[in-house]
């Protein structure tokens, strides 16, 4: 088949509170979940990425958007640009129900198409020209980003929910809360684990302890009577929150999903 897929990455996650390229799902990261899906249906992968955003090994090319300001359209126009092949199927990174038989179905039209579901155009969920850089790079001069319109003045194929399989790959999350739902239903009862150092682990009395997923204030509210480990909807200042031994975190509404590792650590902690 001579298709690309291209995965956009560079949005701030404003809502979700961290990057949901690296949320896992199904035991890796959310990006390398998408790739993976991907991969074996497509000639080439391009992800465009943010500048700022670090990533995990992939089976892809990682590109780096030069105007992510400008939203998804430039995103798209930066992979249409990196691939050979003809067309390319656009996703979003959270795109965690994403199948290999509904990108080939979008892709076999041969022609810029994008499925309707709940009558909304799924826009990151859909196949692009390579052509329609010349019309991308005059649309965005113009200050018209918006990828429907793109997809308008293309006659682009409009493809009912009906005509496709596994309607759900549209299916993603914004918030949390869509997150902890969704998987939730894929694996059930999962868990993360809570790591503890300093005064905090004297405290609790043990160093790991196996918890639920949920967001960071679920994982930690049990442990707020003996340790005061929040404020608000914060941690606490005397204590940081290792986030798998990379970046610290501080609101307590960000999810934390399956086998994701939480250190406690506080102002007593290598003393």
């Amino acid at each position: 088949m001579d298709a690309a897929g291209i995965i956009l990455c560079g949005g701030q996650s404003s809502r979700m509170g961290r990057d949901k390229a690296w949320l896992p799902w199904c035991g890796q990261p959310m990006i390398a979940h998408v790739v993976s899906i991907l991969r074996p249906i497509v000639d080439e992968v391009v992800v465009v990425a943010s500048e700022a955003l670090e990533l995990p090994p992939l089976e892809a090319r990682v590109i780096r958007d030069r105007e992510p300001a400008l939203g998804p359209l430039a995103g798209i126009r930066e992979g249409l640009e990196q691939i050979r092949a003809g067309f390319a199927f656009v996703t979003g990174t959270d795109a965690p129900f994403l199948s290999p038989a509904f990108v080939t179905a979008l892709l076999s039209y041969g022609c810029a198409a994008a499925p309707e579901v709940d009558g909304h155009v799924q826009t990151l969920a859909a196949v692009y020209p390579r052509n329609a850089l010349d019309q991308i790079g005059a649309m965005l001069a113009e200050q018209r980003a918006r990828p429907l319109r793109l997809l308008e003045e293309l006659g682009y194929r409009k493809v009912s929910a009906e005509e496709l399989p596994d309607p759900q790959s549209v299916r993603g999350f914004n918030t949390p809360d869509e997150y902890l739902k969704a998987v939730r239903e894929s694996e059930g009862r999962a868990t993360a684990m809570l790591e503890f150092q300093g005064r905090a682990r004297m405290a609790v009395g043990r160093s790991e302890i196996e918890v639920p997923i949920g967001t960071l204030g679920d994982v930690l509210a049990p442990f707020q009577a003996s340790i005061g480990i929040l404020a608000g909807d914060f941690v606490a200042k005397p204590f940081s929150i290792s986030l798998n031994g990379h970046g610290l975190a501080r609101s307590a509404a960000i999810p934390v999903g399956p086998g994701e590792r939480i250190c406690v650590l506080d102002a007593a902690a290598g003393r």
